[in-house]
């Protein structure tokens, strides 16, 4: 995704920390420098998260509204869902088109640089589910699109944030297989270490905030700072 012109680098001292930790896993390439500077990372992103809730929240509204609507349509159907919403302008639509309209509004149309994140988030774990029709999305797994959009989301938040400096002296195929060796590493680390989340009894229409997804969020940087199972 890479660094917007825009943004403005945070400079609490963890996120010095995390830069240094980055300088030396590109130094070292190592298994352990790798895990230390995504530690770093995800220990710059959850503290920096009870500062500034901005980003985070952009997107963990978007991913309330989407387990919300999925739960409402599987429910209601998709005419009194889009009601619902506020989105009767969708109704008689194709379906796929449903989908492509539905993550764009709840992603803000990615107006900004954190809309833009949940949008991107959003457009990878519909494809890593399948999801492409109404009706997959009245089917979908709530708890794999939950644990595919965290994934996603913290694999392009990293991008976000180094992507300029990783790629810095280095052609873009050299940036490319950095960023995808880190990928892989955060993939595994969530499969493997973050809790699952029984979603599937919840009522979301009473859910005032975006809390459930904040705290699996919270949950995803912590186990990135505190893993220390063996790498595959």
């Amino acid at each position: 995704m890479g660094t917007s012109k825009g943004y403005i680098a945070p400079t609490r001292p963890e996120w010095s920390k995390a830069k240094r930790a980055i300088s030396t896993y590109l130094r070292n390439r190592d298994p352990e420098a790798r895990r230390n500077a995504i530690s770093k990372y995800a220990e710059a992103r959850h503290i920096g998260r009870k500062e500034d809730t901005t980003g985070s929240l952009a997107f963990s509204s978007a991913v309330r509204n989407v387990l919300y609507f999925a739960s409402a349509i599987a429910n209601s159907g998709l005419d009194d869902t889009l009601s619902q919403f506020g989105l009767r302008d969708l109704m008689g639509m194709s379906p796929e088109n449903v989908v492509h309209e539905l993550i764009e509004h709840f992603a803000n149309h990615g107006s900004t640089v954190e809309d833009s994140l949940a949008l991107a988030a959003l457009s990878e774990a519909f494809e890593a589910l399948e999801v492409e029709t109404t009706d997959d999305l009245a089917k979908m797994n709530l708890d794999a699109f939950l644990l595919e959009v965290v994934i996603a989301f913290i694999n392009n938040d990293f991008d976000f944030c180094f992507t300029e400096k990783i790629g810095k002296g280095r052609t873009p195929e050299e940036t490319f297989e950095i960023l995808k060796e880190v990928h892989a590493y955060i993939d595994g680390v969530l499969r493997n270490g973050l809790a699952p989340v029984d979603i599937k009894n919840i009522d979301f229409s009473k859910i005032a905030s975006e809390k459930i997804v904040c705290d699996i969020l919270d949950e995803a940087f912590s186990t990135c700072m505190n893993f220390h199972g063996v790498e595959e």
